[in-house]
């Protein structure tokens, strides 16, 4: 855990996409009201509860479920979002769906801002730009490391 300020020079992958003001208002409470509860359990040192026990202070750690597989499809959206759409069932869903945006497979013209997840070939004897496809699905994998057990490309239907 970690206290987040103003003047963090880094973000956070839980404050990267920036928390609704509905669930920033719930968190602030939550502060609040932790607050004040352990507040009067340190000055009261007769007090009955054990600050250590005591269910009013576990509130303070609210469990947050972390889910690798969502962390990675944004990642993937992330980096590759201007190639492809991503698809995942976040209720049990065990694999992330790849849909290839036809647009991006077509040649653009050569471009240092166009390389990103591209490779030069020629059209025409003129140089373009096209997806790199292995690159992309070895990147997939880097990303995933630890968690992705696969990577299938189904090319059956594919024409570039």
């Amino acid at each position: 855990m970690f206290i987040a300020t103003p003047k963090d020079q880094w973000s956070s992958m839980w404050t990267k996409e920036r928390p609704s003001a509905q669930i920033l208002q719930r968190l602030l409470v939550l502060a609040s009201e932790s607050l004040h509860v352990l507040e009067e359990q340190l000055m009261d040192p007769l007090s009955s509860q054990d600050v250590k026990n005591s269910s009013a202070v576990k509130i303070l750690f609210p469990v947050v479920d972390y889910d690798p597989a969502q962390c990675y499809l944004q990642e993937l959206r992330d980096a590759f979002s201007d190639l492809a759409l991503f698809f995942y069932d976040k209720h049990g869903g065990e694999v992330i769906a790849v849909l290839w945006k036809p647009l991006s497979f077509q040649p653009q013209p050569f471009k240092v801002s166009n390389m990103k997840g591209r490779m030069v070939t020629t059209l025409n004897n003129e140089p373009v730009c096209v997806p790199n496809v292995e690159a992309i699905l070895e990147d997939f994998k880097v990303l995933g490391e630890g968690l992705v057990k696969s990577v299938e490309a189904r090319t059956e239907k594919w024409t570039i």
